[in-house]
């Protein structure tokens, strides 16, 4: 399969260095919006022209999928970035690094992202355009919606709801049963004991609104 990935940053390149670690994809090349690079290479792969230009190609049969490379400093975009996948056409892979584990009754949405050492466990739900990075661990029956971004370490206890477009930083813990709402933003090393409201921002052990 042969990848677009929309965003020539951080994210993205760590997306490419996967992709070479997985078997059956390939990348093609990236997109960005940043005009001065364009026709740059990075990693050895042409940043082929803005995210509308470059996305042209699917239908030139230049690529088989796409997705989104921006990480953690534009969840928005990441959000914006999916639309136009969905409105071009271009289906998203699941991404799974090799060193992941991921129980068999597990699922995961598409364009979804799994990094290195990170585990799924049973029965847990994944949405599309979630990013589980690094060390993530997700413990049974724990349900990630779309668009939630898990930054590395974090753990979420059983049963754990995470809501759409969450954002947990590294090494935040969930407790199980406890819900984080809808745009909720959870800092680094917070310990979550009980609901975070939509759109609310906490941190500290435990864990209160900023």
């Amino acid at each position: 399969m042969r990848v677009l990935i929309l965003g020539a940053g951080a994210h993205g390149q760590a997306l490419a260095d996967m992709i070479d670690e997985t078997s059956g994809m390939q990348v093609v090349g990236f997109s960005d919006a940043d005009p001065a690079l364009v026709g740059k290479h990075v990693l050895g792969f042409t940043v082929l022209g803005d995210d509308a230009t470059a996305l042209d190609g699917f239908e030139r049969g230049r690529f088989d999928a796409g997705l989104v490379g921006v990480g953690n400093t534009a969840l928005a975009v990441r959000r914006q970035l999916w639309a136009l996948l969905e409105a071009r056409g271009v289906p998203a892979p699941v991404l799974v690094h090799p060193r992941a584990s991921m129980a068999a009754s597990a699922g995961l949405g598409a364009g979804t992202v799994v990094f290195a050492g990170s585990v799924i466990g049973a029965r847990v739900r994944v949405g599309r355009n979630v990013v589980l990075y690094s060390g993530v661990i997700a413990e049974h029956d724990s349900v990630i919606e779309d668009h939630a971004y898990c930054s590395p370490g974090v753990i979420l206890s059983g049963s754990v709801r995470i809501r759409e477009g969450a954002f947990l930083g590294a090494g935040a813990v969930v407790l199980p049963g406890v819900e984080v709402g809808a745009g909720a933003v959870v800092a680094a090393g917070a310990v979550v004991t009980q609901a975070v409201p939509p759109g609310r921002t906490v941190a500290g052990v435990p864990a209160r609104p900023l």
